[in-house]
């Protein structure tokens, strides 16, 4: 079974499957077309994390970026500055489930990908649409995507050839004259980044995150992911036993945006690279939740809802789920050799999550999974500061209103962004709406387990398709 967000990422992924790939190497071949058809979400210049489920257990790998060794600024001063700009993560990723999890050959499974890159493919929706917003952005970027409308022809023939460099070995993006080439590049737009800050770079294994609902055990990602978040929202939900109320009352989404306000406040207070900091005290215990609900805050925050893109893939044995991002749509917007650059160092603030050179900033990035018995879920989307708030609903419309996992993707959505409400129209709300299905409240893709019998959900508010593969 395959989810995802774009049609012909889902095709390339069940034609790998049904060629005899596992879930790994799908999930690699998906990623990579992702970065080319969808290069205002994800891609080489970005970073990525994967959680997923094996016979041999839960695996979880933190592939993204850290600052470079000369970032010398107290605060980032806007959202497309160079030094927004991090190591991107990506390629480490598919380095690491290429040498550990994949059965195929790397240039076989990436060969999709270089063909749409350097024939063309017809520019989607969403990436017309995002074009056409786009203001202000970088020469690079402007000579390959500015004017692009939705059916035009898009070529990118350099990310052609930096794919075929790594189907042959993926280091070689972070050391190799390719790697000269790309510093040169961004040097040259301003980026303060030198070779080292790549041949030095590596993800890392991560242990995930543990906490229940509601008689389901749940993994998230751990920090510097907000996937504590997450499971921070849930675990008060059961306390404050939102599920006796109905979905769509009034004073149950009260009480969600006031535990969600709580659980962004210690996000913004705790998260960060934990290589820097982590919190001595256990933020998931009951008893210390139990005490943040007695402190209801009115702290003013602001949320970003930007651009990413996240996938399912499972073969009857892994269960892989896998998010990519740039951050804020075409991320940085610099771009060398078609390869836009992210902006995640936008995500670094203050305190503990101030910039620091080498240091990973708070990242939006999460996945959640959920087991019960013989059944198990992943839910993944694209929703920047909104994904625990995202993540969190379609668990309770699974596990508290007993939807199936496809109507609880499907069901209406709210979203707090910091100052107010918003709900799509199917929802009888007091507050601001949205359109009917619209992806202001996040894109949802997830995969469900029960037994042997496998459901995949694509969002329906995006061009995104779940297929079986045969």
């Amino acid at each position: 079974m395959v989810s995802t967000q774009n049609y012909i990422a889902t095709y390339v992924g069940v034609k790998i499957l049904e060629q005899g790939g596992n879930a790994f190497d799908a999930a690699i071949g998906i990623s990579a077309v992702l970065s080319v058809v969808m290069p205002h979400t994800s891609g080489l210049g970005g970073d990525g994390f994967l959680l997923a489920k094996t016979p041999e257990g839960i695996i979880a790998y933190n592939a993204s970026g850290w600052s470079p060794k000369r970032l010398n600024v107290e605060k980032i001063p806007s959202v497309r500055d160079p030094s927004t700009v991090v190591i991107p993560g990506l390629v480490d990723l598919w380095d690491f489930v290429y040498r550990q999890y994949m059965t195929m050959d790397l240039s076989e499974v990436l060969r999709p990908a270089i063909s749409l890159a350097a024939n063309g493919f017809y520019v989607g929706r969403e990436l017309a649409k995002v074009i056409s917003k786009s203001n202000n952005m970088p020469r690079s970027w402007s000579e390959i995507f500015e004017g692009k409308r939705m059916g035009d022809i898009l070529k990118l023939r350099e990310l052609s050839e930096v794919l075929k460099i790594i189907s042959k070995d993926p280091k070689d993006f972070y050391e190799s004259k390719l790697t000269e080439e790309i510093v040169n590049g961004l040097n040259s737009q301003g980026v303060n980044v030198e070779l080292s800050d790549f041949a030095d770079f590596k993800g890392e294994v991560v242990k995930p995150l543990k906490s229940s609902y509601r008689g389901y055990t749940l993994y998230e990602l751990p920090p510097n992911s907000q996937g504590i978040t997450t499971l921070e929202s849930l675990k008060m939900a059961e306390i404050q036993e939102t599920w006796k109320l109905r979905f769509d009352d009034t004073k149950r989404v009260k009480e969600l945006v006031n535990i969600f306000i709580l659980a962004y406040e210690d996000r913004n207070k705790f998260v960060t690279d934990p290589r820097f900091y982590y919190p001595e005290e256990d933020l998931l215990s009951e008893e210390r939740l139990k005490r943040r609900l007695s402190s209801y805050s009115a702290s003013e925050m602001k949320m970003n809802t930007k651009d990413t893109t996240f996938f399912v893939v499972s073969d009857g044995e892994n269960e892989v789920g896998f998010i990519q991002s740039l951050f804020f749509p075409f991320g940085s917007g610099i771009t060398v050799k078609n390869i836009v650059f992210n902006n995640r160092g936008y995500g670094f603030t203050e305190g503990h999550n101030k910039p620091e050179p080498r240091k990973r900033p708070l990242h939006t990035l999460s996945i959640l999974m959920a087991e019960k018995d013989d059944e198990s879920l992943i839910i993944g989307c694209a929703g920047g500061d909104l994904r625990p708030q995202i993540h969190t609903q379609v668990l309770q419309y699974y596990v508290d209103y007993g939807l199936e996992i496809d109507d609880a993707v499907y069901y209406p959505r709210f979203v707090f962004l910091g100052d107010r409400i918003f709900h799509e129209k199917r929802m009888n709300l007091p507050f601001q709406e949205l359109d009917f299905f619209t992806n202001e409240v996040g894109v949802v893709q997830a995969l469900k387990r029960k037994k042997d019998i496998y459901i995949g959900v694509a969002d329906p508010r995006s061009e995104g398709v779940a297929l079986p593969a045969n």
